[in-house]
């Protein structure tokens, strides 16, 4: 039987279990820009929030689990900024505002610079990509699908097909940067100039 039939869904979890789930994904978050993905361990994990390591196995069966848990928090974070300043801009709507191209230029610059302060979070990234765990797989899967809804709402005007195609084509930028970054292929300003390259490239004209 697979391990992770003895783990509780989300959708089951009572207040309680929720923010004890939630302790440890922020828990690990704080790990993460401590000492990178590679050193995390789950004992740690256990002793850094008080929760014995048996429960915190009914919550995550693995440690790529809960590195993934914990990305999808740390992301969400950045997405909801994202979003928040969005709507404020639209309140305060200017004739000199940005254009879809230079928002979306601010918005992949922001991305990298999250990761250059915390460049383990970087790491992580690329460490989760490689994992073939299906429960990683599927946050992954919902993380794109959170940086798709913020892109598309920055590109808002775009024709939807042209803006999901833009979507891809920087999102594939960025992991590959972030990659070269990681491994001392690439500096941060050439990523930055990479990325800022392929956002223009693909919305020409917005």
């Amino acid at each position: 039987m697979s391990d992770d039939f003895f783990r509780l869904p989300i959708s089951t979890m009572t207040e309680s279990q929720r923010a004890r789930r939630d302790r440890l994904t922020t828990a690990v978050i704080e790990m993460v820009s401590e000492i990178g993905p590679e050193s995390l361990q789950m004992k740690d994990v256990s002793e850094r929030t008080r929760i014995s390591l048996g429960t915190v196995y009914r919550y995550f069966t693995s440690k790529e689990q809960l590195l993934a848990a914990a990305w999808v928090a740390w992301h969400q974070r950045l997405s909801e900024k994202v979003l928040a300043d969005l709507q404020k801009a639209a309140r305060e709507r200017s004739p000199g505002e940005k254009g879809v191209c230079e928002r979306v230029v601010a918005f992949v610059h922001r991305e990298m610079r999250a990761f250059q302060r915390n460049p383990n979070f970087a790491r992580l990234v690329v460490h989760l990509e490689a994992c073939a765990d299906p429960y990683v797989s599927e946050t992954l899967a919902e993380v794109g699908e959170e940086n798709e809804r913020v892109m598309l709402a920055l590109m808002d005007g775009v024709p939807e097909e042209k803006a999901r195609t833009a979507h891809l084509a920087i999102s594939a930028t960025l992991h590959s940067c972030l990659i070269y970054w990681t491994t001392g292929r690439m500096t941060m300003p050439q990523a930055m100039r990479k990325l800022e390259a392929v956002t223009r490239l693909v919305l020409h004209g917005h």
